[in-house]
Formats: C-alpha cells, sequence, structure tokens
C-alpha cells in the first residue's frame, strides 16, 4: 500500500494536481495582499472607485492564475489570450475618463501648480483647495459651496494661483456719467481704498483707470491687492456700496 501511495504522488497526474493547488492558493494569498495595499495606499481617494480598482485588480490577478494552471494542464490558452485581451481593451475604453484623471493627477503632483489650502481661480470657478486626491480637485467658493473639479480639466484650462502672487489682485468695476468730475472720482475711490487699509496687501498702492468712455457714461476701475483671497466678494460689494452711496450723495 506505501508503494501505491509513493507511486500515485510521483506521478505526473499528482504532480499537476498538486501544482494546480499551489498556484491556487498562491493567487489567492496574492489578491488578499493586493486588496490590503489598495487599502492602506488609497488615502483620500473615494471608497467607489477602492472597491472598483481592488474588483478589477482582483479579477486581473484571477485571470494570470487560471492561465499559468491551464499552461500547467497543457491546455491551449490561446481562444482566452484573445478573449482577455478584448475585455482588457473594453476595460480600458470604459474607464478612459478615470485614467485620464489618475495621469493628470500624476501630472499637478509633479510640476505643483498649487497646493491644498491654496486660492486658485480654474474656469468659472474661485476658491480655496480643500482636497486633491487621483480622480478630482476640491475647492470651497467664498460662498461656501464646493465645487469638484476633475483632474483632467486641470490640464485642459488655465490655472490661475491667486496665493502665490503676494496676495490677490482686486478689480473693482465702477460706471458714472461722462459729465462728472472724473478727476473726483478717482479721488472718492482711492480714498474708499485707503479706508480699507487693514485689508490690502503692505506697501501696494491702489490705482484707478479708466476702461471705457462713451458720451452718457464712464467705466472705471479699481485695482487693489488684498491680504485675505478669502473676502475678495466682500471688499468688492463695500466698496462699489461706499461708492455708489457717495454719488447719490451728491446728486
Amino acid at each position: 500500500m506505501a508503494f501505491d501511495i509513493v507511486a500515485f504522488f510521483t506521478s505526473p497526474l499528482a504532480v499537476q494536481i498538486i501544482t494546480v493547488v499551489i498556484i491556487f492558493l498562491l493567487t489567492y494569498l496574492v489578491v488578499r495582499f493586493y486588496r490590503i495595499i489598495i487599502t492602506r495606499i488609497a488615502g483620500t481617494v473615494p471608497s467607489g472607485l477602492v472597491a472598483s480598482l481592488q474588483q478589477i485588480g482582483s479579477w486581473a490577478i484571477w485571470i494570470l492564475g487560471v492561465i499559468i494552471i491551464l499552461n500547467t494542464l497543457n491546455v491551449s490558452i490561446y481562444l482566452l489570450v484573445v478573449l482577455l485581451f478584448l475585455g482588457g481593451l473594453t476595460m480600458i475604453t470604459a474607464y478612459r475618463n478615470i485614467l485620464t484623471d489618475m495621469g493628470a493627477s500624476q501630472f499637478v503632483s509633479t510640476y505643483q501648480p498649487f497646493k491644498v489650502g491654496e486660492w486658485i481661480e480654474i474656469q468659472d470657478y474661485y476658491g480655496r483647495v480643500i482636497e486633491r486626491n487621483l480622480i478630482q480637485t476640491k475647492i470651497l467658493t467664498p460662498d461656501n459651496e464646493i465645487v469638484i473639479i476633475p483632474n483632467s480639466t486641470l490640464l485642459k484650462r488655465s490655472i490661475v494661483n491667486r496665493s502665490r502672487s503676494g496676495g490677490l489682485r482686486v478689480q473693482i468695476p465702477v460706471t458714472v456719467e461722462t459729465r462728472i468730475n472724473l478727476k473726483k472720482m478717482e479721488e472718492y475711490l482711492l480714498g474708499i481704498a485707503a479706508d480699507m487699509k487693514v485689508d490690502l496687501l503692505p506697501d501696494s498702492t491702489p490705482q484707478v483707470r479708466v476702461t471705457r468712455v462713451t458720451p452718457q457714461e464712464t467705466s472705471l476701475l479699481l485695482l487693489m491687492q488684498i491680504a485675505n483671497p478669502a473676502k475678495r466678494d466682500q471688499i468688492v460689494s463695500d466698496v462699489q456700496k461706499r461708492f455708489y452711496e457717495i454719488l447719490s450723495g451728491l446728486s
């Protein structure tokens, strides 16, 4: 009986079965290890994306294990390889936007046009960066609205970093009738800016420019550099309110 057992375990069939079991167990362990690694390095990546990455990676590892097993059993795997190729191509097409966002995230990490906590302006949005992950960047606007921007958009649009330019340059437009003394209007605007000195960048000098003149009205622009970008909208509103109050007193 002992001779028969030894003969069985040394037979080609037994060797194949043992090899298949070992490959199966190793594949299982690699899948478990892969899932743990993805969970640990995910960081602030959305949980849905983490689950997708775990699922896709696990299937890929299992498929590789099956291919190795079939090869061990001397089973033709050409058809399986073709099907895997088509399946992989379909998966890449389905996840092309996510892959683009992940590539853009690497670009942003390398060149660092902005960091978390800085104020940026991109497309029609302006706010403070509160989070950046592999897929998207979140900014908080002065109105306390969270705007989610896909990382791929960061490569297609111009990014203005308002935190690295030594304060934020604010342009405040006002319109007056052309008959009114423009010199006086300039003095009023500069006087309002002087009253807001506490919000201005030290050593900065407010300026007034004329941007448009028609027979009926003239458009002026007050240029200031403020220290706190979060107060941009409030300062613009306060300046315009005070200026038009002055105009109302003159009429």
